[in-house]
């Protein structure tokens, strides 16, 4: 159980820490953008607004601005005296679909025939306004008379834009790598208190039924004596019943303290499942009987599973003790044994009365008896399908409870087996 928590916590602050930095990531990547595409839009209009062309020179806005551009990370990037050197781009007006004016002196990629073909295109397919075709951002202008297009070379713009995606994934990548190590660590120290407690929980649990089977097998004692000479009464009976009880209640205590224990000691082997379940259904056979009620078993022949035949044992024989329990009077219990895929799969159907579904979901938690009165008769205390739980979860399975409206309920149980140990 303190592994699962520790690797719990770890996933949560993972989880945690990985949306913070994908989206300072993503804000970075968008602001970027933001920037890159509005000095783009700016240049284009400035350009249609001076006649077709950049002005020759730009007093540099760079000087004694940084802490202006720091504060204000969407402002666009500025100009300065290098701009007109360093963009790439293209003017074509046009007039009712003819030519009027071109410059392509501004870039070395575009001909004059492509530039009045980029032209045509807009002109017949799109508004006027900014867009973009191909790697060219482009701004179309109709003042009625004539319409002008004008055009930047982009591609610079998105391999940069696109250089810091993949970077900001690598950085990203590697950020989370360094930092599992510390997280890891930081967890183990936040789970330790954890760890501490319940380790005196399961020592004060164990502390005190030994401390409580003594008085326990006194007070039995004393009644069997007070029994012999004294003869039998109803009261003697019911000391003796309820000592019995409470030394039930005290063992399953004990267990109980230590069912979420890793018990990698426990004896793991290959043996024939088919045959185990079938043996411990038939031990159920004359209680059923005794009790009026029809156990059927059905199993697959010969199916082999690795792992502890004794706690298999154990998990089969608390669906079926559950089963007889809580099945109605001239009841019906089936078990089935079946391989599906790749997994073992163990269901334990029983009738019964008066179900409520929703209790259902709350049936595997500790001391949980969706009917207190009918617990008490049966001798239950709401623990044994808590260890089936936890013997299922120790083999990597899963167990659920699926009800059938009022009337019954189905216990499944879903184990992987190794694929190398079974028939078929």
């Amino acid at each position: 159980m303190l592994k699962k928590l520790q690797r719990r916590f770890v996933l949560i602050a993972m989880t945690a820490l990985s949306f913070l930095l994908i989206v300072q990531l993503f804000a970075v990547n968008v602001v970027n953008i933001y920037q890159r595409d509005s000095q783009l839009c700016e240049t284009l209009k400035i350009i249609a607004d001076n006649n077709g062309s950049l002005p020759s020179s730009f007093e540099s806005q760079m000087q004694g601005e940084l802490g202006g551009f720091l504060i204000n990370p969407f402002a666009p990037i500025e100009f300065n005296i290098e701009t007109p050197y360093s963009t790439r781009y293209f003017v074509v007006e046009m007039r009712d679909g003819a030519v009027r004016k071109m410059s392509t002196k501004h870039i070395a990629a575009v001909s004059d025939k492509m530039a009045y073909e980029y032209a045509m295109h807009i002109y017949s397919n799109a508004s006027p306004g900014f867009g973009l075709l191909g790697v060219y951002r482009y701004y179309y202008t109709d003042t009625g008379n004539s319409q002008l297009f004008v055009f930047i070379d982009a591609q610079k713009e998105f391999e940069s834009a696109a250089s810091l995606v993949t970077i900001s994934i690598f950085v990203g990548i590697f950020t989370l790598i360094i930092i599992l190590l510390p997280v890891t660590l930081f967890c183990k120290m936040a789970v330790r208190p954890v760890a501490q407690a319940i380790e005196k929980q399961k020592q004060f649990i164990t502390d005190a039924s030994h401390e409580l089977k003594t008085p326990l097998a006194i007070i039995s004692a004393d009644a069997e004596v007070i029994e012999l000479t004294g003869g039998e009464s109803e009261w003697l009976s019911s000391i003796k019943n309820q000592t019995q009880r409470m030394s039930v209640l005290i063992k399953n205590l004990v267990n109980l303290s230590k069912i979420d224990e890793v018990q990698d000691d426990r004896k793991k082997d290959v043996f024939n499942i088919s045959q185990t379940v079938s043996e411990v259904v038939d031990s159920f056979e004359t209680k059923a009987k005794h009790d009026g009620k029809n156990l059927v078993v059905t199993t697959a022949p010969e199916l082999k599973f690795y792992g502890c035949q004794e706690e298999i044992i154990q998990l089969v024989s608390i669906l079926c003790d559950n089963a007889l329990k809580y099945s109605d009077d001239g009841g019906t219990i089936r078990v089935s044994l079946y391989k599906s895929g790749k997994n073992i799969c163990i269901d334990c159907f029983n009738t019964c009365e008066n179900l409520d579904p929703s209790t259902v979901s709350r049936l595997f938690d500790r001391f949980y008896r969706a009917d207190s009165s009918r617990s008490r008769e049966t001798g239950g205390y709401g623990i044994g399908l808590s260890v089936a739980k936890a013997i299922t979860e120790r083999h990597k399975g899963k167990i659920r409870a699926v009800s059938f409206g009022t009337t019954g309920i189905t216990f499944k149980v879903l184990m992987p087996m190794n694929s190398r140990f079974h028939k078929g």
